[in-house]
């Protein structure tokens, strides 16, 4: 009889390297394919490095990590162990993603206030809008909203999108020409 999910889990927390390589054998390949697949474009995302760094995480210090899901789950199936695998890589790629872009902004020096007479209604009402823009945009499918934040707050080009999401570029343009429509059916409802 084949060995269940908890077993190999609880050989990983005992420490048998044969269980350990069995965890990334049997994950490593498919866990690479959904990175690169998601995360390959963004900067800050080494999908290699966020794949070796998942797996550090998940069998350091004797499995600790493992040894919680044991007492968390009644009975572990390999579905919920991808998952954790998947939840935990995409956590060290939301957390690259922060240091890189805190490695991008300037910071000011102490004695540096703003203009005594700035008014900062204005930033809060654009905000607003911008808020109001957001939501109208998400009605015009997901699809097209996908493609409104890869293009305009990624800042990926179409050849690019279509690289990412698997989409033809066709299918790439006419999202582009229907967020078109869309933006302007949302500049109108708003009246922006």
């Amino acid at each position: 009889m084949g060995k269940t999910a908890r077993d190999r889990i609880r050989q990983i927390a005992d420490g048998d390297p044969a269980a350990s390589a069995w965890l990334y054998d049997t994950f490593a390949p498919l866990l690479y394919r959904r990175l690169l697949r998601r995360y390959a474009y963004l900067e800050g995302a080494d999908v290699e490095d966020v794949l070796h760094d998942t797996f550090v995480l998940a069998l350091r210090n004797d499995a600790e990590w493992l040894r919680r899901s044991l007492l968390e789950e009644e009975d572990v199936s390999l579905e919920q162990l991808a998952q954790m695998l998947w939840n935990l890589a995409c956590g060290l790629v939301a957390n690259r993603r922060r240091s890189a872009a805190r490695r991008k902004t300037l910071s000011l020096p102490d004695d540096a206030d703003p203009p005594a007479a700035a008014s900062f209604e204005g930033p809060l009402l654009d905000r607003d809008r911008l808020a109001r823009l957001d939501v109208c945009l998400r009605e015009g499918g997901p699809k097209v909203y996908l493609y409104f934040k890869l293009r305009f707050e990624d800042g990926l080009t179409p050849e690019e999108i279509s690289q990412a999401t698997g989409w033809s570029r066709k299918a790439v343009y006419k999202l582009r020409q229907t967020l078109n429509e869309v933006v302007a059916q949302c500049a109108k409802k708003l009246g922006l």
